[in-house]
Order: structure tokens, then C-alpha cells, then sequence
């Protein structure tokens, strides 16, 4: 029996022997991005497990990493404006935060997890 070379190039592609199933698998090549953060990490995991056809065909044309930057942009801007407008509406001042801190700090709370209550609905699980 001949042996199999470990590596072949085909149509400008180069492929890498997996000798276990002795077949021949893309030898694909990942170019480092930016870190992605969490609402990255949530939209990869949401595409992985509910549409996983978008998220292998979009691992395959390189264009992951670069969705899922861009939604975790996108997040942290919308997520920054959201929780200003609530607090310019409750009428939240610096001065409260000296004066109550702890009714300070639990509408900030409070805020944020509203604020990502709408992102996770507009951008993670539904973008």
C-alpha cells in the first residue's frame, strides 16, 4: 500500500492528512483579530448552538471574527448611550452618589441590567 503525503496543494488550497480517517482536510489559516469581548463571545455562542449553517459558513469566509467584533462595538456604544438616557430621565447626579450612595449604586444596577436586557434581545439573539 502507498503511503499518503502528509500535505497536498489543490486549486490554490492546501490540505493536511488526517491520519486517523485518512482524508485529506483544508489546511485553513485563521489571521489573529482583536480580542472580542462579552457580547462577542455571547453572539458566537448564540450562532454556534441556534444557526450553526451562518456560523460555519461565515467561519469559512474568514468573517467571523470581524461580525463578532463589531457586535461587541456596537454593544458597549448602544449599552453606554442606553444607561446615559436613563439616567438623564431619573435625574441621577453625580451629587447623589456622594449624598446616597447605596440608592446610587443600586439604580446604576439596575440600569445596566435593563440596558443589556435590550441588547441581548436586539443585537445578541435576534441582530
Amino acid at each position: 500500500m502507498e503511503k499518503m503525503a502528509r500535505q497536498i496543494t489543490e486549486n490554490g488550497i492546501d490540505y493536511v492528512l488526517d491520519e486517523a480517517t485518512e482524508t485529506y482536510l483544508p489546511d485553513l489559516k485563521v489571521e489573529p483579530t482583536e480580542p472580542i469581548g462579552k457580547y462577542g463571545r455571547l453572539r458566537k455562542k448564540y450562532l454556534k448552538d441556534y444557526h450553526s449553517p451562518l456560523y460555519q459558513a461565515m467561519m469559512i469566509k474568514g468573517t467571523l471574527d470581524e461580525h463578532l467584533a463589531e457586535i461587541d462595538r456596537t454593544a458597549n456604544k448602544y449599552l453606554d448611550r442606553i444607561i446615559k438616557g436613563m439616567v438623564e430621565a431619573d435625574g441621577l447626579t453625580e451629587e447623589m452618589k456622594n449624598t446616597d450612595m447605596l440608592r446610587w449604586v443600586g439604580l446604576m444596577n439596575n440600569y445596566k441590567a435593563c440596558a443589556e436586557e435590550i441588547i441581548l434581545h436586539e443585537l445578541i439573539y435576534d441582530g
